[in-house]
């Protein structure tokens, strides 16, 4: 039945008050053909959602904050639950979340950031080079302190496509107090040759040739006039 005082057109037949405005009902239109031939709103033109609770007493719909039913008088005050606030028209979507951009740049002795690497990068000192697996050569820098080669990827040098190369197989260390580049080698399987030569630990020399497993190695140290400024 439709309040002819504001136009809420939720009320069901056979009530006398409006459940908006209070107002008796006297002369109420509540049929929908005449709405619509007067070009008035209908019931659900007027309130689509049909969102409003239920009187626990006998299930009219409530409008927000109503005290009493207007339908069969019931009192609502002491039911907070009913004393509801309008319910909001849309309902803003979260802002979604941009991903993380992935860590990129040279990877150097466990660190991931090219700019942190050329913070506390050790002094480069040398290289290896070979040709075992690339007929355009690889080389793999050394620093000061201790330099491990294997295939595990933790060692500073990983060379992964030589299956006879130890998981930690070789370990290469400069020392700044004396300049020298001294080798050992790492309980390794097969060994490491130097010069073609087995051997378990000495010194290198620049150009020697370090073979671990099927790949060859030649070592190269960077003149000690190039550490001068």
């Amino acid at each position: 039945m439709r309040c002819n005082n504001c136009g809420w057109d939720d009320n069901p037949a056979g009530v006398k008050k409006c459940a908006k405005c209070g107002v008796p009902l006297t002369g109420s239109m509540n049929d929908d053909v005449a709405h619509r031939q007067e070009g008035q709103k209908t019931s659900e033109e007027f309130n689509p959602n049909r969102t409003l609770p239920g009187c626990p007493n006998c299930g009219y719909a409530l409008m927000p904050n109503v005290t009493e039913c207007p339908n069969c008088g019931h009192s609502l005050s002491s039911r907070e639950d009913f004393r509801i606030e309008s319910v909001p028209e849309t309902i803003e979507p979260p802002v979604p979340q941009k991903p993380k951009t992935p860590v990129s740049g040279t990877i150097i002795q466990g660190l991931k950031s090219f700019g942190d690497v050329e913070k506390v990068r050790k002094k480069l000192v040398g290289f290896l080079v070979t040709y075992s697996h690339s007929s355009n050569g690889e080389f793999f820098p050394l620093y000061e302190g201790k330099n491990y080669i294997g295939r595990n990827d933790t060692c500073n040098i990983c060379i992964e496509s030589d299956d006879e190369i130890s998981d930690i197989h070789l370990s290469i260390r400069y020392r700044t107090v004396d300049r020298k580049f001294n080798f050992k080698d790492e309980q390794s399987t097969n060994g490491t040759f130097i010069n073609e030569a087995l051997t378990d630990d000495g010194e290198l020399k620049n150009l020697d040739i370090i073979r671990i497993g099927s790949t060859k190695l030649v070592f190269i140290a960077i003149p000690e006039a190039a550490f001068e400024k």
